[in-house]
């Protein structure tokens, strides 16, 4: 069994298992972490769009884990484009560099993480550790993680979908910022002077 297929599933499993441990850990000190507030029919109907891509997202990843011959998607959408191990290594980094920024984040978190914006149900905003180098390591590390999974298994479907995730989280971090800088006001409009939204290294 190839390294490079196994990697992206495991990979897959220690993210889930790191938030899931944080999430029960928070949960064990009577932190509420998701917000029932404003649920609108757009996302009631976003949702299992979602949910339906992220399933063939993951069934994608599982397939060469297990050796599974068979695909729901079309061959051009899961065909492989660039048969190189060199393209794969630096997926492979791209994914533990991920897991790592993912890992502290979570840690430096603290007990401010939430999920949702409920400004009846925000911690305290976090601007040392991690979040001095990056106001949203959160999604960063999403993103790396998204283009380690491209780059291990460069098709047609890991491209698009990276590229809509990519994008779709930018522009959720852009309506976060718009509700942060009314709930936290002056602290978090000086917080983004001083810290980039992805990297301090590429400052607005």
């Amino acid at each position: 069994m190839s390294f490079f297929n196994t990697l992206p599933f495991l990979s897959f499993l220690v993210l889930s298992g790191i938030l899931i441990e944080r999430i029960l850990f928070l949960k064990k000190k009577g932190i509420q972490l998701y917000s029932k507030a404003g649920r609108k029919n757009t996302v009631r109907f976003f949702l299992p769009a979602f949910g339906l891509v992220f399933l063939l997202w993951l069934l994608e990843i599982i397939k060469p884990a297990l050796c599974f011959s068979f695909s729901v998607l079309p061959e051009f959408l899961s065909d492989i484009l660039i048969q190189n191990n060199l393209v794969r290594i630096i997926g492979t980094i791209f994914l533990v560099c991920a897991l790592v920024l993912w890992t502290v984040t979570l840690i430096h978190f603290k007990n401010s993480l939430r999920f949702g914006l409920n400004s009846g149900n925000q911690g305290h905003l976090i601007t040392s550790g991690i979040f001095s180098f990056s106001r949203n390591p959160f999604f960063l590390s999403l993103d790396i993680y998204f283009l380690g999974i491209t780059l291990v298994f460069p098709n047609l479907f890991f491209i698009v979908f990276t590229i809509v995730a990519i994008i779709s989280i930018h522009f959720f971090i852009l309506k976060e910022e718009r509700f942060l800088t009314r709930y936290y006001g002056e602290e978090y409009r000086n917080y983004r002077k001083k810290t980039s939204r992805y990297l301090t290294l590429f400052r607005k």
